[in-house]
């Protein structure tokens, strides 16, 4: 069940939240685009990682905050940035972003409908930026936490499922090891080190492809029939039927 807007409010309002926050902002701020071309979509409930990120800088920002999720406006000082929406039916035209940034959004949705969605109004080779839960993490049985609900990822069965949408993940990484338990923070970074593959949440960073790739699988066929078909007998051609020579005068 998705949590709702005051339930993500609330969390990220305490210690615990606005921690968790400050380390999910570290990793993605170096991956977000904040030059004056930049044109970003947030989806989800972004806003605690984007703090200090003024929407009047950069050529466009919108942040969508699904329906049944909740809204409210987005930032608190100057015109809203916020509207909402159904993640699977964006209000956009084709190719009117570079990146997409997403938080608490592809575990409560239909995955291939929101990620085929994104593939829609994403610029040609334009970025995915995903926070996920992950399944191999301690954090997806904590449902006080957003990152306990929902549905969490394995590695493999993520990067699967963006390759299937057309979209390539060229980083990785993950991030909260310790448990979210008072008194277990300090664990973290240490835990980090030594265990960086049970990480609460997937960071990945994707990037937009024209699907026209050719698979492995693939390749290997074609040079299996080009084999085949090498070591086929040439066929007969056909002969110019045998004329005498006329007779010397």
């Amino acid at each position: 069940m998705r949590p709702g807007l005051d339930t993500l409010r609330a969390y990220y309002a305490g210690g615990d939240g606005r921690r968790t926050a400050r380390l999910l902002a570290e990793i993605v701020a170096p991956a977000v685009r904040t030059d004056a071309s930049a044109r970003l979509l947030a989806l989800g409930y972004p806003a605690p990682l984007m703090q200090g990120l003024d929407p009047a800088r950069i050529e466009r920002l919108c942040m969508v905050m699904p329906a049944d999720q909740g809204a409210r406006a987005w930032p608190r000082r100057g015109p809203s940035c916020a509207v909402s929406a159904r993640e699977t039916a964006l209000p956009f035209m084709e190719a009117l972003f570079d990146q997409a940034l997403l938080v608490h959004a592809l575990e409560f949705v239909d995955p291939p409908k929101l990620l085929r969605e994104l593939w829609r109004v994403l610029a040609p080779a334009g970025e995915l930026i995903l926070i996920v839960p992950n399944r191999a993490g301690v954090w997806t049985h904590f449902e006080s936490t957003p990152f306990g609900q929902g549905q969490p990822y394995g590695r493999n069965g993520l990067g699967a499922l963006l390759r299937e949408a057309m979209f390539e993940p060229i980083a990785w990484k993950t991030a909260l090891v310790a448990p979210p338990v008072r008194g277990l923070k300090w664990l973290d970074r240490p835990l980090t080190r030594l265990l960086p593959a049970l990480g609460g949440i997937h960071f990945v960073l994707a990037r937009k492809t024209d699907g026209l790739a050719v698979s492995p699988v693939g390749r290997a066929h074609r040079a299996s029939h080009a084999g085949a078909a090498a070591r086929q007998p040439a066929p007969d051609l056909p002969r110019e039927p045998h004329r005498r020579a006329p007779p010397r005068p």
